[in-house]
């Protein structure tokens, strides 16, 4: 396959916020005029229990699709979602997710919060949005980037190679503990492959790293699906709706 890369400017994060600083990375190259704060207004930040928890992959998909961007999100969870829902229109994804909510277990991570995710997939299919189960291979994520930089859900813990993490309220961050932390669930825009490798733009990378900085494929494919911790193993591609 042959290189390709976008000029991405990488914007740093504030706590929590990634998901709404990777869109707005992903969303300058199809609209140079789009800020944070817009997308900071318009997209929830999500506390419990006095822990920032960010926002939901639903939530975000939407606020593109509401935005007049054609919007596909690759679903490859298998604890929400079902790989059998291959053929089935976004509504009907959302209606079998409303039937699952009563069934997925109490002591599960999702028994939390089932009912922010379920409920904006359903903002999402009610904007136009829609969905796909394709498996995830090095071939559908450089195909994607054909149409443009998108956005990808990625495990940071195994990405990084680093320890867990535990959100600390007085220091408003999320400080390394291998013991007490728990693995954690990261936003970031992919723009480029070359030589199996891709291009990630990160809004927080660790220390002494740049934000730009290209990743193996097979490293990647497996942060990705360790995003599975909180169900958000996904990626959401868009482009404009009059884009020819």
């Amino acid at each position: 396959m042959s290189p390709l890369e976008y000029q991405i400017k990488a914007i740093q994060q504030s706590t929590s916020e990634c998901m709404q600083t990777a869109a707005t990375q992903t969303l300058s190259y199809f609209d140079p005029s789009v800020n944070l704060a817009d997308v900071l207004r318009d997209v929830p930040l999500y506390v419990e229990n006095g822990e920032k928890i960010g926002t939901s992959p639903g939530h975000l998909a939407a606020y593109f699709a509401k935005n007049n961007y054609q919007t596909t999100t690759y679903i490859f969870d298998t604890e929400l979602f079902d790989r059998s829902w291959g053929n089935l229109d976004a509504h009907q994804v959302v209606s079998s997710l409303r039937q699952r909510q009563p069934h997925i277990p109490a002591n599960s991570w999702l028994a939390k919060y089932h009912h922010i995710l379920v409920n904006g997939w359903e903002q999402y299919a009610n904007a136009g949005g829609a969905f796909s189960f394709q498996p995830l291979t090095t071939k559908l994520l450089r195909n994607l980037l054909n149409d443009g930089p998108y956005l990808m859900m990625v495990n940071s813990t195994y990405l990084n190679q680093k320890p867990k993490s535990r959100y600390d309220q007085k220091t408003d961050a999320f400080e390394d503990d291998s013991i007490r932390g728990r693995s954690t669930t990261h936003a970031v825009t992919c723009a480029g492959y070359k030589e199996d490798q891709f291009l990630i733009v990160d809004p927080d990378p660790p220390k002494e790293t740049n934000h730009h900085r290209w990743i193996p494929s097979d490293h990647l494919l497996v942060s990705i699906m360790a995003a599975q911790t909180e169900s958000d193993n996904l990626l959401i591609a868009l482009r404009p709706k009059d884009r020819t």
